[in-house]
């Protein structure tokens, strides 16, 4: 448990890499990217695809570092956006049905709220199926939140719409997915609820 020095100290670091510097950046990738490579080791079963997480984790923490919030736990932040990158790597994997079977029973749970989703990889790849029925710039819009997790402002200004735009887009796309796992008895709709929490 890190002392309230620690925080602090941490804190004037994460200050440091929202400016760019790079020993800050350099300082949190040592202290986490073992972290980081185990945690995505246990749902990819591949020290290729692990690594290429870690990877992909830190580069994104370093393009974006301007969006990192001081105030909020960065480690949270961290292996939120290494989850995202782990998501995206199993649902390419899903193509294999033998590994599809495979994934459902072997499947680290990334907290407490969705341990007990055993469909979780079901629905997933079925909600993935319900997006690409969407009109195109529904489906973009969903795809930037769900599989970038970007923010309904960074969305905004990334594709140059009104912020009241794309939540208009949004709504219209989530409403759709709702009632068509609803209309297709889908029980669990917990898992539907996480995957698109609002973020801000």
């Amino acid at each position: 448990m890190l002392t309230e020095q620690g925080k602090s100290n941490d804190k004037k670091l994460i200050l440091r890499l929202i400016k760019g510097d790079k020993f800050a950046f350099n300082h949190f990738f040592n202290l986490f990217n073992q972290k980081l490579y185990f945690f995505a080791l246990g749902y990819l079963k591949s020290d290729k695809d692990a690594e290429e997480v870690v990877q992909e984790t830190f580069l994104k923490i370093w393009e974006r570092k301007e969006y990192i919030n001081p105030e909020l736990s960065f480690q949270a932040y961290l292996f939120k956006i290494a989850f995202n990158f782990i998501q995206k790597k199993l649902i390419k994997k899903m193509s294999d049905e033998e590994l599809k079977h495979n994934l459902t029973e072997e499947l680290v749970y990334f907290d407490s709220q969705t341990s007990n989703m055993v469909n979780y990889h079901f629905l997933l790849q079925h909600i993935n199926q319900l997006i690409d029925q969407l009109p195109p710039r529904q489906k973009e819009i969903v795809e930037l939140r769900k599989l970038e997790g970007y923010s309904v402002k960074e969305i905004s200004e990334q594709l140059s719409l009104a912020v009241k735009t794309v939540e208009a887009h949004l709504t219209a796309a989530l409403k759709y997915l709702k009632e068509q796992l609803k209309t297709e008895r889908f029980d669990d709709l917990l898992l539907f609820a996480l995957i698109f929490r609002k973020r801000i």
